[in-house]
């Protein structure tokens, strides 16, 4: 009898793990931000979560309109360049010749093969709708002539926002200015925007994937800035539409993406 009380108390643990992971990904996906407390993302059990990958994409279940295909430029500028002025020279470039908005990343978007041939000083990364072949056309048509080296290479980039809501007596701004000061947004993501709302604070982040362990690290401190649970921090896409499901492995951005080329100035 004692084997048989073990073994079915065995079952419901197995079934309720089931039943918390199940239900914590279908309220993942019709979170917004500022949701209703019940729409709220919730989550992962600490035995799931993912830290870095290394060197590889980092693991993550936060895909789908989350994350997005973009072409990238790495650019290795000549000796003395004045980066600031190879900034504005393409963003403006790209803006007249009808390219879009330019955003500046880190080299971590790119794969490690291409990190093994070149560590890039400059990173941009395109709108979605401009293709590889699109992105290298612009690039030699628009070259700075302080650039020494080029390489566009289709990427992944995650595009999401963390927003949250603080417990009554908190306003946004002193959310903001707290988890400023605690610096674990800097050091989780290295490059955001945090926007002070009527009703709460939007962090939105643009950049190389995220893992699962940096979301909850960001996710927690937001909620200690707003004295809230961590599970008050929603995590919502930029974008609509499908994106990339990552629940398969990464996709061959060669095959899907087109390839890669480089060029010296």
């Amino acid at each position: 009898m004692g084997a048989l009380t073990t073994i079915r108390t065995r079952l419901w643990r197995v079934l309720l793990v089931a039943l918390v992971v199940v239900g914590a990904g279908v309220v993942l996906r019709s979170g917004g931000w500022f949701a209703t407390a019940d729409a709220q993302p919730a989550l992962k059990p600490a035995g799931v979560i993912s830290d870095d990958a290394g060197d590889e994409l980092a693991t993550t279940t936060f895909d789908g309109a989350m994350v997005r295909q973009r072409a990238a430029i790495a650019i290795h500028p000549a000796k003395g360049a004045d980066r600031g002025q190879i900034t504005r020279e393409l963003k403006a470039a790209a803006r007249q010749s009808g390219a879009g908005e330019l955003a500046e990343a880190t080299f971590a978007v790119f794969s490690p093969e291409m990190l093994e041939y070149l560590v890039p000083e400059m990173t941009f990364v395109l709108p979605e709708n401009v293709s590889v072949p699109h992105a290298e056309a612009f690039m030699r048509d628009h070259q700075p002539r302080t650039v020494a080296f080029y390489i566009v290479q289709p990427v992944l980039v995650h595009d999401l926002t963390f927003a949250v809501v603080p417990a009554p007596g908190t306003s946004p701004a002193e959310v903001r200015a707290r988890a400023d000061r605690e610096g674990m947004l800097s050091d989780s993501l290295n490059h955001y925007v945090s926007t002070v709302q009527e009703s709460g604070l939007t962090v939105r982040y643009f950049g190389a994937i995220l893992s699962d362990g940096q979301i909850q690290s960001v996710r927690e401190a937001l909620g200690r800035a707003a004295n809230v649970a961590a599970e008050r921090v929603s995590v919502s896409p930029n974008l609509p539409g499908p994106g990339v499901d990552l629940s398969q492995g990464a996709p061959n951005l060669t095959e899907s993406g087109g390839g890669h080329g480089g060029h010296h100035g």
